[in-house]
């Protein structure tokens, strides 16, 4: 059977009508191009070219083979171009599930930026609880789970993708917004928006508090920081809400502020240990990181009021 490197000798050979040239342009030498022809010859059991007066004729048979050799050729440089792309992370399919936080806040932002030098890149993205990003993980539905929350789970493998903290989110003309650092006993004496104690924010609140030997008092209960994050757009009241909800919010009806005291938060990416993870994957979770730590700082950008951020 021929080989890809004999077809390619044979093709150049016949472009460029010498052995010399065309060991030239392969790089090698005129004696290794003369026997890969001769050896050619002995495979398909008839001449490839004429020699006359030291001159290569290529023979009809030879045409006929370096014509349909183009096509292999092309098929290999699309090949190759494939496995570029996929290298460089600019094709594939990018399978995410994340927390609604998550999801409603940074992740748009993030991919928006993400495909603009992957335009060929499918996406998948869905909204789910932690039970639902373990299942999808472990499954291998999903190529990678984002959540404040860290799981604990033998199928999934937690990285720490950036740093982050509650914030305190008031409309623009509360009268919270006036001060620079905001003492999470004051949302005690105004119209708090804040989340159900079962829910892993609720009690990381609950836990701020009662070190204050405090109880944490909300007239309305929410699950979703998004949902939080409405409301107070809406003049409804006062949140805390994750940093990374918050990052590039456009609109100048909401205050974010600081809290004191503060409560770090991270946001964590998760991936299956039962599959392997993509390059592509692996690449997203950098330019995420990276994102994040540019906007370090920068909560409620492009417009919003941000404080003393």
């Amino acid at each position: 059977m021929i080989s890809a490197r004999q077809l390619e000798v044979l093709s150049t050979v016949i472009e460029v009508g010498t052995t010399a040239r065309a060991a030239e342009l392969l790089a090698v030498s005129q004696p290794a191009i003369s026997n890969m022809i001769r050896h050619t010859e002995d495979l398909v059991g008839f001449p490839l070219f004429m020699r006359e007066h030291g001159r290569l004729t290529p023979t009809k048979e030879a045409l006929h083979i370096a014509q349909e050799a183009q096509h292999l050729f092309m098929q290999q440089k699309r090949i190759d171009n494939i496995i570029d792309e996929l290298r460089g992370g600019t094709v594939g399919r990018l399978s995410i599930i994340a927390t609604p936080s998550v999801g409603h806040g940074v992740l748009p932002r993030v991919l928006s930026q993400f495909l603009k030098t992957r335009p060929k890149l499918q996406l998948s993205i869905e909204l789910g609880s932690m039970d639902e990003i373990i299942r999808k993980l472990g499954s291998g539905r999903v190529d990678l789970g984002l959540s404040i929350t860290p799981p604990r789970h033998s199928a999934v493998s937690v990285r720490e993708i950036a740093n982050g903290q509650l914030m305190c989110a008031c409309p623009a003309d509360h009268e919270l917004a006036l001060q620079d650092v905001i003492s999470i006993s004051s949302l005690n004496h105004v119209s708090h928006i804040s989340y159900a104690a079962r829910t892993p924010l609720g009690q990381a609140i609950d836990t701020l508090f009662s070190e204050r030997g405090l109880e944490r008092r909300y007239f309305c209960e929410v699950r979703h920081t998004a949902t939080a994050l409405e409301m107070v757009r809406n003049g409804l009241g006062v949140a805390l809400v994750d940093s990374f909800a918050v990052i590039g919010s456009h609109g100048d009806t909401i205050a974010v502020r600081q809290t004191r005291p503060s409560l770090p938060l991270k946001l964590h990416g998760l991936t299956s240990n039962m599959f392997p993870t993509t390059n592509l994957t692996m690449q997203f979770q950098r330019f995420l990181s990276d994102y994040l730590k540019s906007h370090d700082g920068h909560a409620g950008t492009d417009g919003a009021d941000t404080g003393s951020l």
